[in-house]
């Protein structure tokens, strides 16, 4: 496990790097937001079947964010073994939706901003809007997706767990990068709805996740490169290995 990793980028960039499954760090403007890091293997202690693949790529001990974001309450997205040894609880605010919040807060997280799907908020110069996602189960029906607008205008949208609908055609926001799950299990979008939706956002970047943790709920993120160049697909697509940087 890494100790300490420098998460720099430059004056005029906004970067992100990918910290396995749904989990992303962002920098822009100073200002440094995490979105869904699973940084343990809670789930493969519960079920042995859902184990890592590959070690925790970094200490959550290790990691300061402005801005700690959410999406819904499974275990792989919010979980309590990365936010407990997290250092800097009283300073960072967390956001998330209503229930996702309560469960946070039974951890002893008090900065809480709640932000539902339809909901958006400033939060230290940051824009965060909430995007209607289609829970995949019951429980978690209050799962949000996240479009996230820098201060220098740049932005990213992250779908959450997500099942396929219209709707969520008719509600994703054009955004620069765009960070689908593409696993296609458990009710997530597969490769072929990754694609529809990523026509929808129409960014200059797709960079898909969810795919790498669990050899039970993995997919190829190179057959999503074929099949949106097969599509004609006009964004780039970057397939990031864990910690590697995007910068634009």
């Amino acid at each position: 496990m890494e100790k300490k990793l420098p998460w720099e980028a430059s004056s005029n960039e906004t970067a992100l790097w990918f910290l396995g499954q749904a989990g992303y760090i962002m920098k822009s403007d100073g200002i440094t937001v995490m979105i869904d890091p699973y940084l343990s293997d809670s789930v493969g202690k519960a079920a042995p079947l859902f184990a890592r693949a590959y070690p925790v790529p970094v200490d959550p001990a290790s990691i300061k964010a402005d801005i700690f974001i959410v999406t819904h309450d499974h275990t792989d997205h919010l979980d309590p073994e990365t936010i407990t040894p997290y250092a800097h609880k009283s300073t960072t605010i967390f956001v998330a939706p209503r229930h996702a919040a309560k469960k946070l807060k039974t951890m002893g997280i008090e900065n809480i901003v709640v932000i539902d799907h339809g909901d958006e908020a400033e939060i230290k110069g940051v824009q965060i809007k909430g995007i209607f996602a289609l829970a995949t189960g019951p429980d978690a029906i209050d799962t949000t997706g996240y479009a996230i607008t820098f201060p220098c205008g740049k932005n990213v949208y992250h779908t959450s767990d997500t099942a396929y609908c219209d709707l969520l055609l008719k509600t994703a926001p054009k955004v620069d990068v765009f960070l689908p799950c593409i696993n296609g299990k458990y009710g997530n979008l597969n490769i072929a709805e990754a694609i529809a939706v990523t026509k929808a956002v129409d960014p200059k970047y797709v960079i898909p996740n969810h795919y790498d943790v669990m050899a039970l709920n993995s997919e190829n993120p190179e057959s999503f490169r074929y099949f949106c160049s097969a599509e004609n697909v006009a964004a780039k697509v970057v397939v990031l290995q864990p910690l590697e940087k995007f910068g634009w």
